[in-house]
């Protein structure tokens, strides 16, 4: 009798601790969180860890930071779709190795971070539509090599760099219509042999030499790409892509011009870029911009109001041999955020860095010298 008492006042011990991790705007039902619609605008904490599905839909969440999902290791669903998130930190999912179906649709996203879904490797359906994504960086979607359903359509792009799809060859379902895709190439859906749904109609294709491929890749595949039609140039204006002979691809004039490189992707927004170095001085940052272009070999973020220099920040930037982060508020300074880098990073003046002395053994180990 005393065990089943004991036992008893176990089940209700544990049940209580689940109970309690569940904010109080949520429902929790099993390892079901619905937090949706309740004007949140930040990811609740208190979610318990064991969480399997999360819905955040129809809330007003502006920013998914690398801490929202730290933990979530069992996390199947995730819901976020229906907000005002801009901005998506790089490893905010990287804890989600077990995810299978992700909503951002109806969203503000307008740049895809590189390798963001590296570690979700489960995950099967990627919901992008109705973003203001202007363009798809080489390794937006390496990773989830089991993506079978990618929706991008209703976004902004305007360019898909070489490889963007390269390691999704079990894709079934890819939309890209109305956007302002104008080319593709070659190579961009060859390795596809399950796609049974792929849309790309209502965007700006320019119908010359370089489309050329298209034309026949669809009459391959009469069961894709319908209603794909032609927007210059003028003469070609409303001919679907698939009934254009090859001979009509011609290139000539301003048509014929060759677009070489994602500019859309190789510069934050407000900063400028030429020559290698981006200028992002005065433009009221408060975090590291994400989508550097690989290339980089200066940045200039002085007089900014930056606080935190996370782990790795400038580590992928292989080039980079000189960073100005003068006139900032710097408080907390990760002891690898320059690691393998050979530069010289400015952090003088107004710059108030609380940084442990191992951070800087840690700079003097690689070679950085902080000038002044």
């Amino acid at each position: 009798m005393a065990r089943a008492w004991v036992a008893l006042l176990l089940a209700l011990l544990v049940h209580g601790a689940r109970a309690q991790l569940c904010p109080p705007q949520c429902t929790c039902a099993g390892t079901a969180v619905d937090c949706h619609a309740q004007g949140l605008r930040n990811v609740p904490r208190g979610i318990t860890r064991s969480a399997e599905r999360i819905d955040l839909n129809s809330n007003n969440l502006t920013k998914i930071s690398k801490a929202d999902f730290a933990g979530f290791r069992h996390l199947r669903v995730l819901q976020l779709m229906e907000n005002k998130i801009s901005i998506i930190e790089r490893g905010a999912f990287q804890d989600l190795k077990e995810l299978e179906r992700l909503r951002l649709n109806r969203n503000n996203l307008q740049v895809l971070p590189e390798l963001l879904f590296l570690a979700t490797v489960k995950l099967s359906r990627l919901d992008l539509s109705e973003n203001q994504i202007q363009g798809i960086p080489r390794k937006a979607f390496r990773g989830p090599t089991e993506l079978k359903n990618l929706q991008l359509d209703y976004n902004q792009i305007s360019c898909i760099e070489d490889g963007a799809f390269r390691a999704l060859r079990d894709l079934e379902v890819l939309t890209l219509n109305n956007n302002n895709i104008s080319r593709m190439s070659v190579a961009s859906f060859n390795h596809m042999p399950k796609l049974r749904t792929f849309r790309l109609h209502s965007n700006n294709l320019i119908c010359d030499c370089h489309v050329a491929w298209l034309s026949d890749w669809l009459r391959q595949r009469p069961r894709l790409g319908l209603y794909t039609q032609c927007m210059a140039p003028p003469s070609m204006r409303g001919h679907n892509v698939a009934e254009v002979q090859k001979r009509e691809f011609v290139c000539t004039g301003e048509w014929s011009q060759v677009q070489t490189s994602c500019s859309v992707l190789q510069c934050p927004e407000f900063c400028t870029c030429s020559n290698n170095i981006v200028d992002c001085r005065g433009k009221g940052l408060t975090e590291i911009p994400t989508n550097l272009p690989e290339t980089i070999t200066e940045i200039r973020l002085e007089q900014n109001s930056i606080k935190v220099i996370p782990p790795g920040a400038f580590s992928p930037y292989k080039r980079l041999r000189r960073i100005d982060l003068s006139n900032n508020q710097i408080s907390e300074l990760a002891a690898d955020s320059f690691q393998g880098l050979l530069i010289h990073t400015h952090t003088h003046t107004h710059t108030h860095t609380t940084h442990q002395n191992h951070s800087l053994c840690l700079l003097e180990c690689v070679n950085v010298n902080v000038c002044d």
